[in-house]
């Protein structure tokens, strides 16, 4: 019995000692993105000196979304999280999002000098706006993918469920509005030059299409059962991670390229990551069909299959809103390391438009997927 009381103590320690480290490690990105946006706010570029600036920016933001990625990865189950941790969270959607203003802000200002700059001072200014742009965009996904592990991993979903539906529409609004402010930037550097494409994935990224179309169509063939739900949404989940494992491993080979080459850019690349996005939309509008399905059997399904499928339902909308982070990142950098710009402008931001709709699209889908297996395991608990 002192046995089982210790073990009981350890575990309670462990608990708490994660809740203060998150809430820690929370408290000092929102500082530092604070930070961050009142040195952007505080920056006085010149025709003379655009990069150098900027690119000290991009090394404070950089160093922020590796903070942020160490702290999501540091995590572990079992996590309770509290108010506190929560109003961490919804502060941090709210202050990236008044950074990406911030941004948009500076990104008007390089226009407005551009008449004045040297090619070669312009050139360096453009590419470091758009890596701090993108550095912006980057820490919004982390920050979400932080998000999504807390809600996976979370031990009281039931006790914190209104707390945590309201941290997601906070979220869901933050991120929309840090992505139109992102590519806004994007679109005013854009404008100043004609803008670039790449060929050089155009294989890899034509069969994650196909592939991406064959799992929405294994995943629309599905007819849930009472009886078998649990082990169908436990198959769908892996399945959904297989395929982000592919994207990931995709993500980091343009990663690699981006930080050590520079590439030709063709239409068909971005035209490919665009069909990407509409796999994405795709996935979500199952996960929609999923919700629908779910709530018809819910009544005469068993617990312990509904929380087992729940859980599965929250790391599947989990790993679809990553894969929507990773090929917006992948689109970034494809343009960082573009070697022809002056080449397809309107084709880059058409396709910059089309993904921010369907990766806005998929969210949506996600957030009432989320929202949905909450409400269910609160309803059960």
């Amino acid at each position: 019995m002192k046995n089982i009381s210790k073990l009981l103590i350890v575990l309670v320690v462990g608990i708490v000692t994660l809740q203060a480290d998150l809430k820690s490690d929370l408290t000092s990105i929102n500082t530092s993105v604070v930070d961050l946006n009142s040195a952007v706010n505080d920056t006085n570029i010149t025709a003379k000196s655009l990069c150098a600036p900027l690119i000290a920016l991009n090394q404070q933001a950089r160093a922020i979304v590796e903070t942020i990625t160490s702290s999501s990865a540091s995590m572990s189950a079992p996590l309770v999280v509290d108010n506190e941790t929560m109003v961490l969270v919804e502060t941090l959607f709210t202050n990236v999002a008044t950074l990406s203003g911030s941004s948009l802000g500076l990104s008007s200002n390089v226009a407005t000098l551009a008449p004045m700059a040297s090619p070669l001072t312009l050139s360096e200014g453009i590419t470091a706006m758009l890596q701090l742009s993108s550095d912006i965009g980057e820490m919004a996904d982390r920050i979400g993918e932080m998000a999504d592990n807390i809600l996976v991993m979370a031990d009281n979903i039931g006790l914190m469920a209104d707390r945590i539906l309201l941290t997601q529409e906070i979220q869901s609004t933050n991120l929309a509005t840090t992505q139109t402010s992102v590519l806004q930037t994007q679109t005013n550097m854009l404008s100043l030059v004609s803008v670039a494409e790449t060929a050089s994935y155009d294989l890899t990224i034509d069969s994650l299409v196909v592939e991406g179309n064959l799992l929405v169509a294994r995943m629309m063939a599905i007819a849930f059962s009472p009886w078998t739900i649990a082990s169908q949404l436990q198959d769908v989940k892996a399945d959904v991670n297989a395929y982000l494992l592919s994207i990931q491993t995709l993500n980091s080979t343009i990663k690699d390229n981006a930080a050590n080459s520079r590439t030709y850019i063709n239409s068909t690349s971005l035209l490919a990551l665009s069909n990407i996005s509409v796999v994405m939309t795709s996935l979500g509008s199952v996960l929609d069909d999923y919700v629908v399905g779910i709530e018809s059997i819910k009544n005469i399904t068993n617990t312990s299959s509904i929380l087992d499928a729940m859980d599965s339902m929250l790391a599947m909308s989990a790993d679809i809103g990553k894969m929507s982070n990773l090929i917006l990142e992948m689109s970034d950098n494809i343009l960082l390391m573009a070697d022809n710009i002056g080449m397809t402008a309107d084709q880059i931001l058409l396709t910059q438009t089309t993904q921010s709709v369907n990766i806005t699209t998929t969210q949506a889908a996600i957030l009432g997927a989320q929202q949905m297996a909450i409400a269910i395991i609160v309803a059960r608990d």
